[in-house]
């Protein structure tokens, strides 16, 4: 009994340190920590990833994610729609260096959001997360119902006159 619990200790230890040592090894932040806006409009969030040990880091992906924390919609976002740039590749950050990435976004719907950029080290099997930035996303109407009107009425109106118009000339020719 007694060798089953060290055994156990040991590996919780070894997985600890191992946690320890690649939280510490790289850190990632995100500004702006909190953003308001109105649908339509594009933003930019900025990820730093600073390589903390003394190795440089090689082959880091970082990359942006979106929830939606609005009460009753919660659920991860799919980005193909808000932003294209979702995936960054960085070769390497040298010992004690940092990494600047930018990732731009345009908001398409409202709601209560929270954004945070995650950096995949393919040489560690722990992936390391920035703090959440708080996104809330009002909803802006931009359609001008007293413009569309006129037009949607409009242009079926004029194309049905000339319609009309050319198969009464078309007629009278023909007699």
């Amino acid at each position: 009994m007694k060798r089953l619990i060290l055994a156990l200790s040991a590996v919780i230890l070894s997985i600890t340190v191992n946690y320890a040592y690649a939280a510490n090894r790289i850190a990632v932040s995100i500004n702006p920590p909190s953003v308001q806006a109105n649908m339509g409009d594009t933003i930019t969030y900025t990820g730093t990833i600073t390589n903390n040990s003394d190795k440089a880091a090689n082959n880091i992906i970082a990359y942006i994610s979106l929830s939606n924390v609005t009460q009753g919609k919660e659920s991860p976002m799919d980005l193909e729609d808000w932003s294209a740039n979702k995936a960054i590749k960085i070769d390497t950050i040298q010992p004690h260096g940092t990494y600047g990435g930018k990732w731009p976004m345009r908001l398409i719907d409202s709601g209560s959001y929270v954004a945070y950029i995650t950096v995949v080290d393919k040489n560690s099997n722990i992936p390391v997360s920035s703090e959440m930035s708080h996104l809330e996303v009002k909803r802006i109407l931009r359609l001008n119902p007293n413009n569309v009107l006129p037009v949607a009425i409009g242009e079926p109106l004029i194309i049905g006159i000339v319609f009309m118009f050319v198969a009464l000339r078309r007629r009278k020719g023909v007699k």
